[in-house]
């Protein structure tokens, strides 16, 4: 009676054994299709990482070829001819050299030439009138000589003075004319060369503005495309 009892236990031990080598076969299968099927989805995003690296180089390319063809007004050239032009500007060149005022003359350059003449004159015609007054030569006479010759001396000295102020203020208005009409051409010239340069930094500042421009969008394009395989990286890894 024994043996067909360890005849049934041998039987179910071997049925054991296939049921678990079958389960076995398909697991095994089961995961041999997972690992094909996560290597097919990585060689997928590798692929796909490929395709992003041409897209890159791609948008490099237009980056550069827009900023070749933009028809920047400024230059590198620019920027040197825009420091030269500062270094070389001085203010104190635009300012008018302010001499010292000279003038020569004296009041007695205007005397009267005939001073003497005039003054002789005078005292004849006193003593003439005092003749003719019956005063004669006396001390009546010689006092009022004396008093028309002074009094004609004054007159004589004081248009001398009053043509010599007149003279030195039209020599003075001159002076300060001809310092004036220097100064308002040296301002033009100012005004005309800080143009030209506030021109010349326009087109320094725009060759800046490029640069920086073309810079900043080629960094962006490195900062995406640096994400976008961080990314696939990450994504890849987590496949295995």
């Amino acid at each position: 009676m024994a043996w067909p009892i360890i005849a049934a236990m041998a039987a179910g031990a071997a049925a054991n054994l296939i049921s678990s080598g079958i389960q076995s076969h398909y697991a095994d299968k089961a995961n041999e299709r997972e690992l094909e099927a996560r290597k097919e989805a990585a060689e997928q995003l590798r692929q796909q990482g490929q395709i992003s690296d041409a897209e890159y180089k791609a948008v490099i390319n237009q980056i550069n070829q827009y900023y070749a063809n933009r028809g920047s007004l400024g230059s590198a050239s620019d920027v040197n001819k825009y420091k030269a032009a500062i270094e070389g500007y001085n203010p104190e060149d635009y300012a008018a050299e302010v001499g010292d005022f000279q003038y020569d003359k004296t009041k007695e350059d205007f005397i009267n030439p005939y001073y003497s003449r005039i003054i002789g004159d005078t005292a004849n015609q006193i003593q003439h009138s005092a003749a003719g007054a019956g005063l004669g030569r006396g001390t009546g006479a010689a006092l009022n000589i004396a008093k028309g010759t002074a009094e004609k001396s004054d007159e004589l000295y004081r248009s001398a003075m009053q043509d010599y102020q007149d003279d030195r203020n039209f020599a003075y208005k001159e002076y300060a004319d001809a310092i004036a009409n220097n100064q308002r051409r040296l301002d033009a010239l100012r005004q005309s060369n800080e143009y030209k340069i506030g021109m010349q930094g326009n087109l320094a500042q725009d060759y800046f503005n490029t640069q920086d421009s073309q810079m900043s969008d080629v960094l962006k394009a490195q900062q995406d495309r640096l994400a976008a395989k961080q990314a696939y990286s990450t994504a890849i890894a987590g496949l295995y």
